[in-house]
């Protein structure tokens, strides 16, 4: 696949990660501007995210970054990007960001890095496409994650690239084989109307699947946004979800989402249990500004 001019790079926004993640950031924005390449990404100035665009940009490469109005983040636009598209919604961004790349990569980070690398998965699942997203497992951190999905039952192994490193990217990408491009289809399947819709009805997730992770990993990160406040529950009758929550504890430990993310959803065994306890899930207001995206770096 050689043929590629253009990568959307899905990684976090929290300024709080350590120094590994960080210097991966400025290291692929470095690769993607050495390589002639085009970046987009979301837009913002904060964490991963604006070091990442720092860097290609220092580096000659065109960045567009694409922000949602009515999003949060759209306080914190990187001011010296070669292009800005300002979109409606979180929805419209990553149907912009995915149309306009021609690879996805995702580096480490939260909540929205994992909704936005499912809903790849799931598209491609569904033959909506047949571009690859390349997942850099910086020391292990999507581990659980990948274990977790090599057991769902909809899960398609030829779309996903596991790398350690943001230096094999290019390589793994330049080897990758699939069935000839798609035609864009008129309508990409999604979840955000359906969550913020204006009602208190739970969501519980009891079957394992790409389709379902990616549905909770959605309403996880619209929750954190303050776009709904419908209680999130995880029926683990057996264990089946334990991948996808150590993935969560880790990114809590890692700072990509705060611990106060711990608390937008409810784990149990029991289905009567589960139902009773998110009669009594508290709304959680996440500070965004301070313990997520912190200062501006450079």
């Amino acid at each position: 696949m050689n043929n590629i001019k253009t990568l959307t790079v899905y990684l976090g926004s929290s300024g709080h990660a350590r120094p590994v993640f960080k210097d991966a950031a400025r290291a692929l924005g470095q690769i993607i501007g050495e390589k002639d390449m085009r970046l987009t990404y979301g837009g913002m100035d904060a964490g991963l995210m604006g070091l990442l665009a720092g860097s290609a940009l220092n580096t000659g490469a065109h960045v567009t970054g694409i922000i949602p109005r009515k999003l949060k983040d759209s306080e914190r636009i990187l001011s010296n990007l070669s292009e800005t598209i300002m979109v409606e919604d979180l929805w419209d961004r990553k149907k912009r960001m995915f149309q306009m790349a021609d690879a996805v990569i995702s580096l480490p980070g939260g909540f929205g890095t994992l909704d936005e690398s499912l809903e790849m998965l799931y598209w491609a699942r569904l033959g909506l496409h047949t571009k690859p997203l390349v997942l850099v497992n910086i020391e292990g951190y999507w581990d659980d994650m990948i274990a977790y999905l090599r057991t769902l039952p909809d899960f398609d192994k030829r779309f996903l690239l596991i790398v350690n490193s943001v230096e094999d990217v290019i390589p793994a990408l330049n080897a990758y084989k699939t069935d000839e491009p798609v035609s864009p289809p008129d309508h990409y399947p999604h979840f955000e109307d359906e969550i913020t819709r204006g009602t208190d009805e739970p969501i519980i997730i009891d079957i394992p699947s790409v389709e379902n992770s990616y549905y909770v990993a959605c309403a996880l990160g619209l929750k954190q946004l303050h776009k709904h406040k419908r209680p999130i529950g995880f029926l683990n009758q057996n264990g089946e979800f334990d991948g996808l929550l150590k993935w969560i504890h880790t990114a809590a430990e890692e700072t990509f989402i705060t611990k106060h993310c711990l608390e937008l959803f409810t784990v149990k065994s029991d289905e009567e249990t589960l139902h009773e306890a998110l009669k009594h899930q508290d709304f959680v207001e996440i500070d965004l500004h301070n313990a997520k995206w912190g200062p501006r770096e450079k």
